[in-house]
């Protein structure tokens, strides 16, 4: 026999060996590829937890007591009392204006109040002895009414010469100081109280019927991380942003222990609905078929089983949603992407530790 014609019969007696045995290999893993390799971060196991959905919010904390305390009237400012961050009781005095000048004009503003009460008091009993005319007692009634007008305004110029807070607060500014001049209306200071903050946010016009006043609200502030700050709708606004089409709501957030300070920023959501203890798992692992039906892909002794669910309540925080029917607690959910996938296939999730070897990918471990 030829050589060539003996070389060529061997090579094509091997290649019918290794096709058989290929083809062996697969009729033990149902025709299909021999391994999907998928990683630990596309799976997640089936739990029971607590969930809750709404309407997201995002705005800046603002003590609902703010106020900007300005100059009385124009004078040169004898004494700053307090500092910024200081705490202040309702009344307290806060800076002192020059008084001078105002003292003597206080004083003789009440000595003619006083000359003007005792004319109208002799006016009066001269009326009643017919010594003097009706127009003579109207007359210098309107002359102690002037003088009154007159002692009450010095007066209260005088006492506004001591500023004093409007309630119980902190000074959040202090932009005085001693030897200042400002000019009538002139800024001095701000004052909070943070016993309670508000967030104003806005939400979508078509969602605003499902906000009630009252409506629990769930916040995180920025720069206080693991904390969550709870709250209530307090009011709604009756009319939407013409432009935007968006409705403001308001959200009163109460804060007696003072672990937060006005204008951080906070975002949450205001609950529309809440369930507890129920089946979930991440958004991700749901998909939906070409019927537009709900399905999920489970590990299952190690194999993939394609099973159809029925969706619940999402939660949009959390990335997660309830599954109503279709699963288990505690099996495996396949959440991440993946190309081809056949039921019954062999599933192996690879250790974080020990990347697979490329050999072992299949095409489900594609578009990843």
């Amino acid at each position: 026999m030829d050589t060539r014609l003996m070389k060529r019969l061997l090579a094509a007696g091997a290649l019918l060996v290794l096709v058989a045995g290929c083809a062996a290999k697969q009729d033990r893993t149902n025709n299909g590829p021999a391994v999907a390799l998928l990683g630990p971060q596309d799976v997640a196991k089936v739990a029971r937890v607590d969930l809750a959905t709404g309407l997201p919010v995002t705005g800046t904390l603002k003590p609902v007591k703010d106020v900007t305390i300005t100059a009385p009237y124009p004078e040169l400012i004898d004494a700053v009392l307090v500092k910024e961050g200081e705490a202040v009781r309702k009344g307290q005095p806060l800076a002192r204006l020059r008084t001078e000048s105002m003292a003597p004009a206080a004083a003789s503003a009440e000595a003619q109040r006083r000359s003007s009460a005792a004319e109208y008091e002799r006016m009066k009993n001269l009326f009643k002895e017919g010594a003097v005319s009706l127009r003579d007692v109207e007359s210098a009634e309107a002359q102690l009414r002037a003088a009154e007008a007159g002692a009450a305004y010095a007066d209260k110029r005088f006492k506004e010469a001591t500023v004093r807070s409007p309630f119980d607060g902190v000074i959040a500014k202090r932009l005085v100081q001693g030897g200042d001049r400002l000019g009538d209306g002139g800024v001095m200071f701000r004052v909070v109280n943070t016993s309670e903050l508000e967030l104003e946010a806005n939400v979508p016009g078509e969602a605003v019927g499902s906000v009630r006043v009252g409506a629990p609200v769930v916040l995180t502030v920025s720069g206080i991380e693991g904390v969550t700050i709870r709250g209530r709708v307090a009011r709604v606004n009756a009319t939407a942003d013409p432009a935007t089409r968006q409705v403001r709501v308001y959200v009163s957030v109460p804060n007696r222990d003072g672990r937060l300070v006005g204008d951080l920023f906070a975002s949450g959501r205001v609950q529309l609905g809440h369930v507890s203890r129920v089946l979930a798992v991440p958004t991700a692992g749901i998909r939906t078929g070409l019927d537009g039906a709900a399905y999920a892909w489970f590990i299952v002794s190690g194999r993939a089983e394609r099973r159809p669910v029925t969706g619940g309540l999402r939660d949009e925080v959390r990335d997660l949603i309830e599954v109503v029917s279709g699963v288990k607690d505690g099996e495996t959910i396949i959440t991440g992407p993946i190309e081809t996938l056949n039921q019954g296939q062999q599933v192996q999730v690879a250790d974080n530790t020990a990347p697979a070897p490329a050999a072992a990918k299949s095409p489900a471990g594609k578009g990843r």
